[in-house]
């Protein structure tokens, strides 16, 4: 019985997805978020240019529940084939149901937008790669994070983070060295990675590669870790590796 209820409101969730009422095509498309399956996605997809952002929204948050419950790559693809034609507002919800799965075949895609698109584009992209834990994405979102627009720059901080913390358990600090100044904007733009930076302070002089770092930590950089580095643990040993790991060979 069940299964025949759910079959059925599959199918009224698919006619709503077409219906006037825009309040009709959300509740659609939130109900396939709990019982939509393969057959749904088509629907879904077209949804995703619908001209509400709600309904866009929801149906990408289906699209995504659905390859959860059963991972299917033809999913993944049928979401690729629409991305090169898409309008802006399609493209944007394409790439957030995307980034929610997560399949490794999107990333290089959404690398390439990232590379050719202006700010409204990187923004969901830059978002969309937190789902990859992948320290190799952080000099990519380096790149971006240079970029003069506030919501660039923060989406590619908060995704730096994002990627850093889910990889510091099976990371080492020697790994992590080379994004030393980038984790200090992280920290001093977001408030995360206080604990990470006080363990870079635990190295070695012998450990620093101070030719990863061409340039040096500016004052307010500077400052914030001081502040850092008061309230945890006044460690001489720990203000002279700061003093290595701040100012470049040429100091």
């Amino acid at each position: 019985m069940a299964f025949i209820r759910r079959a059925f409101q599959r199918g009224i969730a698919k006619r709503r997805l077409v219906s006037e009422k825009e309040i009709d095509r959300v509740k659609g498309a939130l109900t396939l978020l709990d019982v939509g399956k393969q057959d749904s996605i088509e629907k879904l997809i077209d949804g995703l240019d619908d001209p509400s952002w709600n309904v866009r929204n929801a149906c990408a948050m289906a699209i995504a529940r659905v390859y959860e419950k059963k991972p299917n790559k033809q999913i993944v693809q049928m979401l690729h084939e629409e991305l090169p034609e898409a309008a802006l507002a399609m493209k944007l919800a394409l790439i957030e149901s995307l980034g929610k799965i997560g399949h490794d075949d999107t990333m290089p895609i959404l690398l390439d937008i990232l590379k050719k698109s202006k700010a409204d584009l990187q923004y969901a992209v830059i978002m969309a790669l937190s789902s990859w834990a992948n320290l190799n994405l952080l000099s990519v979102l380096i790149e971006v994070g240079k970029s003069k627009d506030y919501l660039t720059r923060r989406a590619s901080l908060m995704t730096s983070y994002s990627i850093i913390a889910d990889a510091i358990p099976n990371t080492t600090i020697k790994e992590l060295m080379k994004f030393f100044h980038w984790i200090v904007q992280i920290y001093v733009e977001t408030g995360y990675l206080g604990p990470l930076l006080i363990r870079f302070l635990e190295v070695t002089k012998e450990e620093i590669d101070k030719k990863l770092f061409p340039v040096a930590l500016n004052e307010y950089e500077f400052n914030y870790l001081n502040e850092l580095l008061d309230d945890v643990d006044f460690d001489p040993k720990k203000y002279e590796i700061l003093h290595e790991l701040a100012y470049p060979l040429l100091f």
